[in-house]
């Protein structure tokens, strides 16, 4: 999503000090905002010298002033919020008269007014979400043939599109809802089609912080993430706010009906591939691990092992992670998981009783993933830990420790975990262990053994 849009700006502190400016926005890069003034109004202080002499000066502002967590804008009427902003030139800016100042921004909300980063509400907010459509394997459009089939008298083709049924879970004081949503397109007269997704919903009992409801939609990417496996970026947010209503031609407001805010945000780790996912190519859909139900136990899991997830998954969603890391990002993952999933205090376990914890509590789905005895997959795992923790020899010697293969192991080791403590379905296990990629480390670790 981009936006590229001119208007008036100023900090919510000097609502009478409005500059004039481009503001750009895009998914990759974040904001970028070109004024044609200085956000804080310039003041000028006297400097008196020893013959009585008046020099004026400006005090250098601090990387502290230059930090700004709200800006508000307007355009065209329409209301701009940009969110965790900092002046890229505002330490250096020194002349007597105005200067043109540059900012870069984290986020914007459009469609409102908010005066306090932690004052961020919604009671609903809509997510389009990369995959969501094909993780959830409906039968919501069909298209037939006709002719082909026998009918020469039939329509040449024939598309059905018909509204799926939501699914519906629960999760603290919160709705989450996966809907069907289907859009006709075209002009009816040259082309004509129906656009069908999947959108995530989540309506709150009561207003929310803004964090609250983007977790939980991380945490639901994640599951799409590894079912699909590829990343499930959020393409866009709309939030609704129970005060924002619309209203008729006489001002009197219509609580039934919401004004959109449109959230823009640079989320973490963003995909360069954004092709479809195949139905064959995905580790396993929603109904292979067991429907909307599975969804709120998900929810609950992750909410408890919330840092445990974000350092795997940081090493699924980008390239850039070298494999070192990625191995050690997800020890470190599965250690700390193994204290909190058994309550095991830190000093009371080491890493490798960690390790075997979680791969007995998996049993035969890890067991066929590795092949080889679970005691010397564990000696292999320890010595690339310790090589990458204290720089041994195998890091060294040639700056790599293990292979691909072991780290992902390591991540479906705790990928699978997550599930079964979420309640999946035995059908998601198989579905993951019957997956051309997984078959491939299957067929990695049996050529290993077998060489040694």
């Amino acid at each position: 999503m981009t936006l590229d849009v001119l208007g008036y700006w100023w900090l919510p502190d000097h609502e009478d000090h409005k500059v004039p400016g481009r503001f750009i926005w895009d998914a990759e890069e974040g904001g970028d905002l070109d004024l044609l003034g200085e956000l804080i109004p310039l003041e000028l202080k006297d400097n008196v010298l020893a013959d009585g002499r008046v020099q004026k000066y400006r005090e250098r502002r601090t990387k502290l002033q230059s930090q700004f967590p709200i800006i508000h804008g307007e355009v065209r009427r329409q209301a701009f919020t940009l969110l965790d902003s900092f002046s890229l030139n505002g330490v250096g800016l020194s002349d007597l008269e105005e200067s043109p100042e540059h900012v870069a921004t984290n986020g914007v909300l459009v469609g409102a007014w908010y005066t306090d980063r932690d004052g961020i509400e919604a009671d609903r907010a809509i997510f389009h979400m990369r995959h969501l459509t094909t993780w959830v394997d409906t039968d919501s459009i069909t298209t037939r043939y006709p002719h082909m089939d026998g009918e020469p008298d039939g329509p040449y083709i024939a598309i059905t599109a018909r509204q799926a049924p939501a699914y519906i879970a629960r999760f603290e004081n919160a709705e989450v809802r996966l809907f069907n949503e289907l859009e006709p397109t075209g002009d009816r007269d040259t082309h004509s089609g129906v656009n069908h997704a999947w959108r995530l919903a989540i309506r709150a009992d009561d207003a929310s912080q803004l964090e609250k409801l983007t977790d939980i939609a991380t945490n639901l990417r994640a599951l799409v993430t590894i079912g699909t496996g590829k990343t499930a970026d959020i393409e866009k947010t709309v939030l609704q706010h129970p005060k924002l209503v619309k209203r008729n031609l006489a001002g009197e407001a219509l609580p039934k009906f919401r004004n959109d805010i449109t959230y823009y945000s640079r989320w973490s780790h963003r995909s360069s591939d954004t092709a479809p996912v195949g139905r064959h190519d995905m580790y396993f859909d929603l109904a292979q691990l067991g429907g909307p139900d599975v969804i709120a136990r998900w929810l609950a899991t992750t909410a408890r092992y919330s840092t445990e997830l974000r350092r795997v998954m940081a090493t699924r969603y980008t390239d850039a992670m070298y494999l070192e890391d990625r191995i050690a990002n997800t020890c470190a993952a599965l250690e700390s998981f193994d204290i909190v999933r058994r309550g095991v205090p830190k000093d009371e376990a080491t890493f490798k009783e960690r390790i075997r914890a979680s791969a007995e509590n998996l049993g035969t789905p890890f067991a066929d993933l590795i092949v080889e005895p679970l005691d010397e997959w564990l000696k292999e795992v320890v010595r690339a830990r310790n090589d990458l923790a204290h720089h041994g020899a195998g890091f060294r010697l040639n700056g790599s420790v293990g292979e691909h293969f072991l780290a992902e192991q390591l991540y479906w080791l705790f990928a699978m975990n997550l599930l079964r403590e979420a309640g999946a379905d035995d059908a998601a296990f198989e579905s993951i262990g019957k997956h051309r990629g997984l078959q491939w480390l299957v067929g990695q670790a049996r050529e290993r053994h077998a060489a040694e």
